[in-house]
C-alpha cells in the first residue's frame, strides 16, 4: 500500500468518525424537538467552521475531507436551526 492511500484512509476514517459523533445529538434534537440545552455560541462557530473545512477541502479536492465536511455541516445546520428556531 503506498503512503498516499494510508493517508487517505486516515483521513476518511477521522472524517467519518466526526460525522457520526454528531449523530447521536442530531437524532435526540429531532426525537425531542428540543436543543435548549444546547450553546448556541457553540453551535453557530461550530457550524462556520464545518463549513470553511468543507470549502478547505474543495480547494484541496481531498474527497473525504469535503465529504465528511459536508456531511456534519448538515447535522450541525440541522441542530443549529432547531436552536434558533426554538421558543
Amino acid at each position: 500500500m503506498s503512503e498516499t492511500f494510508l493517508i487517505e484512509c486516515l483521513g476518511t476514517l477521522a472524517g467519518l468518525l466526526s460525522t457520526l459523533s454528531f449523530l447521536p445529538q442530531a437524532i435526540k434534537v429531532w426525537r425531542t424537538q428540543s436543543s435548549r440545552d444546547l450553546s448556541l455560541g457553540m453551535y453557530v462557530l461550530y457550524t462556520f467552521a464545518l463549513l470553511f473545512w468543507g470549502i478547505y477541502g474543495w480547494l484541496i479536492q481531498s474527497w473525504p475531507l469535503l465529504i465528511t465536511e459536508v456531511l456534519t455541516f448538515l447535522l450541525s445546520l440541522y441542530i443549529l436551526i432547531m436552536k434558533l428556531t426554538e421558543k
